[in-house]
């Protein structure tokens, strides 16, 4: 009997989620008779060492019923463990940056994560749930402002950012410029947005990264769920095709076109909008080991502005995944996967009518290994391979009379390769660490010809001096680096901790653009001998506590970012099918450093929380040529410089399923470039622009409110119902969008450009059976 009470045996728990079956990674383990516990690995395995003997298990998971089980411990065991979701978590406020304990307890810091049964009660425009929208309220993520597409993290550009799709990138991420997420909510199981130095397994931005992941069809039964709103519909059906295979389908639409006749401003109000997406994914589980998906996903938008130019754009995505439990403790993944993003641009003016032609197109494998050692240190490592195909500019004539010249910029081609080794490591109770190593190598490829210029001259198309042709394959060239992440967490006290972060991250893409947002005629392009890749370099640290019971949040976060290799443009750049394009941009370098503040109450019948940011992002033209210093060569405020951010989200839960809501936002308004004089040219008068983004358009304000009211008459009830009446603008204000100079009588007059210069009531229904 002793030597067997010296005896240790190994336990694999597996938790899995009740409803989706997926992995619940970060689960906790809880032995009664020994009162010692662990907590899951990201693919929801506890694997402990434990002498045998009849154990009391208890099972947990936030979200979840505590689930309790009683097992004989008499040979190395493995269980698998489901858990119920929580019906109440549809009724709970949980928008905010962490979730319960894990802004304490977690190494990493500046993540926020989203709760999607909360964001289809959230007041919203026009009715429809948005994801960059619940996410632009939260600190440290802007936006360029109303009906601008993309977002804004930390003082970075949207196209540096990556949002992850199941595993792949999306190049755009905006329905009806920027009124919408191109994402259908439904879908989407998690979403969490990381705004510091993420896991070194993954690169190519060098702002944020956005992990999105979609649902697995049920394994139960067939069900259907969707929405209605005034512009919209959607509608998501899943169950089992066999019992070892799910599906999942969900759509999207829009007809937004009577509602766009609807606004005060005459270049929405006589547009034509049009926007569908639609997704498909299979999930095929042999065995416990083995699961397999296979998902695929489309959007398309058309708008058509008053006049003679109709815009396209097209999303494909296509992801297949292998997940394969090697044994308790380690765990393969392999992913192949391929997005394009397609641009048409018709011209329908007779005389002139035309097709512009642009487009990204990604391929990529990926492997991914996750070991266990034990509970207190885990391993990643991987590699990946990525193909690059671009075509930044093609027109060509349409119809039997267009005057336009057919015109082509050479598609492009690159080769992105990349290998990392992450670690996870609990060094004391108090004290964890994770360390992270990327490697990233760049290759440009022909067919292409890259100018050469004359020495100590501005590249310009007068300063050519000679040509070099690769042909097809040929390197023209080639970018490599390290890219260390660091982050390290120490806990004060029980509900206290203080958390520190730095990292390096590259990218080889640009996404050419000189407006404030993200418009259609933007395209992307990869990095050459004149635009080599950008570097960041970020440090944060923050402090983090809980008070009673985890009802109260609070935070603060401060950030240091330095930028290297960025792009500013030239006055009077021109962008569109440039042969030359480097002749139209020049260096620069970037700083962004910022304060953020919050606190959140999570619990009880009033919930909310409060943000504020102070923030800086500036930007500095780096060229040994005068008539090239943007600003003299010293740093000025980038476009989407915002210095003061705030945002408070509050929710009050009513009686007889009814439940309040509002948000109230308010930033500094982004730099403009006003005249400051004028001079006369043969006899007509010029306006003058001294100084790049000195002046500011006025600061935005905004308060929404939504009262929400779900039809169940217990959180058992399957088939329901959740009405949400919301108000968007509520005190109507006129948020300027950009501020336009024109010449009138031989005077300079301005005057503002609001998107929606109203309030905007909207209902929305949400049906579950």
């Amino acid at each position: 009997m002793p030597a067997r009470a010296q005896q240790r045996l190994r336990l694999s728990v597996v938790v899995r989620d009740g409803v989706t079956k997926k992995p619940v990674s970060g689960a906790s383990l809880f032995i009664a008779e020994t009162k010692s516990g662990a907590r899951a690995d990201s693919a929801g395995v506890i694997s402990i060492s434990h002498p045998p003997g009849v154990l009391t298990l208890y099972v947990s998971a936030v979200g979840y019923i505590r689930g309790r089980e009683t097992i004989t411990l008499d040979f190395n065991k493995r269980v698998e463990y489901l858990l119920q979701p929580r019906s109440t978590d549809l009724d709970e406020v949980d928008v905010r940056a962490t979730r319960e304990d894990k802004n304490i307890k977690a190494v990493q810091m500046g993540e926020i994560q989203l709760s999607m049964p909360e964001l289809k009660r959230m007041p919203v425009i026009l009715g429809e749930p948005d994801i960059l929208k619940a996410l632009s309220l939260q600190a440290g993520v802007t936006t360029a402002g109303e009906g601008a597409g993309g977002f804004n993290v930390r003082g970075g550009r949207a196209d540096q950012n990556l949002v992850l799709l199941d595993g792949a990138p999306l190049f755009n991420t905006s329905h009806l410029l920027g009124f919408y997420t191109n994402v259908n909510p439904d879908l989407v199981q998690d979403v969490s947005l990381n705004k510091g130095a993420f896991s070194a397994q993954y690169g190519g931005r060098v702002s944020s990264l956005l992990l999105m992941s979609s649902r697995n069809g049920n394994k139960e039964g067939w069900r259907v769920s969707g929405g209605l709103s005034p512009v919209s519909a959607r509608v998501l059906v899943d169950g089992p095709v066999h019992k070892k295979l799910t599906l999942l389908a969900a759509g999207r639409i829009a007809f937004p076109n009577y509602l766009l006749q609807l606004f005060p401003t005459a270049s929405v109000k006589n547009s034509r909008a049009f926007f569908y997406d639609g997704s498909l994914k299979l999930t095929y589980t042999p065995d416990e080991r083995n699961t397999i998906s296979l998902s695929g996903y489309r959007s398309q938008d058309n708008f058509r502005f008053p006049g003679d130019t109709l815009y396209g754009w097209k999303t494909d995505v296509l992801t297949s995944h292998w997940s394969f439990l090697i044994r308790s403790n380690l765990q393969l993944n392999l992913t192949a996967l391929y997005s394009g993003y397609h641009l048409n641009v018709d011209g329908v003016t007779p005389g002139l009518t035309f097709r512009f032609r642009s487009y990204i197109e990604q391929r990529e494998g990926k492997i991914d290994i996750f070991y266990t050692l034990n509970q207190k240190h885990k391993v990643q490592m991987g590699v990946n391979a990525i193909r690059y195909d671009t075509q930044t500019g093609n027109v060509q004539p349409t119809g039997d009379n267009s005057s336009i010249n057919a015109k082509q910029i050479n598609p492009e081609r690159g080769r992105e390769l990349g290998a990392y080794l992450n670690t996870e490591w609990e060094l004391t109770p108090k004290i964890s660490l994770q360390a992270g190593l990327r490697y990233s190598a760049f290759v440009s490829l022909g067919p292409k010809t890259v100018y050469r210029y004359a020495e100590n001259e501005p590249t310009s198309p007068e300063t050519v001096i000679d040509s070099i042709r690769y042909g097809k394959g040929q390197t023209a060239q080639t970018y490599g680096g390290l890219e260390p992440r660091l982050a390290l967490r120490v806990q004060l006290a029980k509900n206290t901790a203080l958390k520190a972060s730095a990292g390096r991250t590259r990218q080889y893409l640009n996404l050419i653009s000189n407006t404030t947002s993200i418009t259609p005629l933007d395209f992307w392009k990869i990095s050459d001998r004149y635009i080599p890749p950008q570097i960041a370099d970020q440090v944060s640290v923050g402090l983090f506590q809980n008070l009673r019971d985890n009802m109260y949040e609070l935070s603060v976060e401060g950030y240091y970012k330095r930028l290297q290799n960025q792009i500013e443009y030239r006055y009077g750049a021109n962008l569109i099918l440039n042969q030359m394009l480097e002749t139209a941009l020049v260096p620069a370098a970037g700083r962004a450093y910022g304060v953020e503040f919050g606190i959140s109450k999570n619990k009880g019948r009033l919930t909310g929380q409060f943000n504020y940011t102070y923030a800086r992002s500036l930007i500095a033209v780096q060229t040994p040529f005068d008539e090239l210093r943007i600003n003299g060569g010293a740093y000025y405020p980038s476009y989407i410089d915002r210095p003061n951010t705030l945002n408070a989200q509050v929710r009050l839960a009513l009686s007889h399923n009814w439940t309040f809501s509002t948000n109230f936002v308010y930033y500094t308004g982004v730099p403009a470039t006003y005249p400051d004089g004028q001079y006369t040219y043969n006899d007509e008068p010029v306006q003058d622009y001294s100084r790049r983004n000195a002046d500011r358009i006025p600061d935005y304000h905004r308060l929404d409110i939504a009262f929400s009211k779900d039809t169940r008459y217990n959180k058992a009830q399957k088939r329901y119902g959740i009405w949400t009446l919301g108000i968007y603008n509520l005190y109507a204000h006129k948020n300027p969008y950009s501020i336009y100079f024109t010449r009138y009588n031989q005077r300079t007059e301005s005057y503002r450009l609001s998107v929606f210069g109203t309030l905007i009531p909207s209902i929305a229904y949400n049906f579950y059976f």
